[in-house]
């Protein structure tokens, strides 16, 4: 079954996201719209930029450039509590979170 995204709000999306660790740009133009009931896969090799994407999304590092929307609201400038209280959380592995 394929799904007509133009007729489908983005759940979550980036709209020509790049950005920088100081003076070094770590993504370049990324485009990517996910819609409700999608699954989907950042695949790449170590320093890809995986991590730095989605820690965009709570502005650690801040997008230097384009939009992240969530359900349509543009919330690239947000801060990290207004994001969280949006239902948005990245949980790394690894990192010992949980016990088990």
């Amino acid at each position: 079954m394929t799904v007509d995204q133009s007729s489908t709000e983005a759940l979550l999306e980036f709209r020509g996201v790049e950005a920088h660790y100081g003076p070094v740009q770590a993504l370049r133009n990324i485009d990517i719209r996910i819609s409700k009931g999608e699954i989907v896969s950042l695949i790449g090799a170590n320093g890809a930029g995986k991590t730095t994407l989605l820690s965009t999304i709570f502005g650690a590092p801040r997008a230097s450039r384009g939009k992240i929307l969530h359900r349509g609201e543009d919330i690239s400038k947000l801060p990290t509590n207004r994001v969280a209280a949006r239902g948005i959380a990245l949980v790394p592995e690894g990192r010992q979170i949980y016990s088990d």
